[in-house]
This record gives structure tokens, C-alpha cells and sequence, in this order.
């Protein structure tokens, strides 16, 4: 697990899903906090009920790992913008978070389909 992770379980679970969610965002582009707070709708997240602190530090520790580069970008119209890239290395890291959510995917439908045969045949 990245360093700087929240301590519980629980907290570990969200922040990983947390940086999974904003490393498919900087994988489709290069984003800057508050585009990629908006993002997170997709996910489920409400921006409106999250504080820009916990995506700047997921940032930051994403790339203290190396997992996202970030720039400044000068072409803005307003004050500077911290802009953030996925690296080689985060797109390496996501490609195998995503295969081993693909691989979870199937043991749980699996079971599912388990427990359903069973249960269908209770029913009767």
C-alpha cells in the first residue's frame, strides 16, 4: 500500500478506490484538482460533500510514488493551475489494480451463481 494511506481498513479501501477513481481520470487526460473533483461524480463520489484536501493529498501521494507527475499550466486565464499526469509507472500500477478487480469480479459472480443454484433449488 502507498505510503501516507489513512490507518483503518475502511480508510484504505476508500483512499485505494479514492486514487484508483482519479487515476482513470488522468488516464483518459491531464486534469487539475477542482476538474478532477468534478470527475469523481462518475464514481460516486459528491464534491459538494468532499474536501479538496483528501484529493490533494491522494495527489501527493500518488506521486510520491510515482504513480502522477504534475506541472504548472501557464496557459490559464486565471491564477496558475497545478496540472496532473498519470506516469508509465501509474498506468502499469492501474492496468493491474483494473485485472485484479476483473479477477474479484468473477470469484464473487461465481459465488453468486453458487448460491443462487442452491437457492433456486430450495425454492422449489
Amino acid at each position: 500500500m502507498p505510503r501516507g494511506m489513512a490507518r483503518g481498513r475502511r480508510g484504505q479501501r476508500k483512499m485505494f478506490f479514492l486514487q484508483s477513481c482519479l487515476l482513470v481520470l488522468l488516464h483518459r487526460e491531464p486534469g487539475y484538482g477542482y476538474s478532477l473533483m468534478d470527475g469523481l461524480r462518475e464514481f460516486g463520489f459528491q464534491p459538494e460533500h468532499m474536501d479538496m484536501s483528501i484529493i490533494y493529498r491522494a495527489l501527493r501521494d500518488m506521486q510520491a510514488n510515482e504513480l502522477v507527475s504534475d506541472s504548472w499550466d501557464d496557459n490559464s486565464l486565471g491564477p496558475q493551475r497545478r496540472v496532473y499526469t498519470i506516469t508509465l509507472q501509474g498506468e502499469e500500477v492501474l492496468a493491474g489494480w483494473i485485472e485484479n478487480l476483473r479477477q474479484r469480479r468473477k470469484e464473487i459472480e461465481a459465488l453468486e451463481a453458487a448460491y443462487d443454484a442452491v437457492k433456486s433449488k430450495s425454492d422449489e
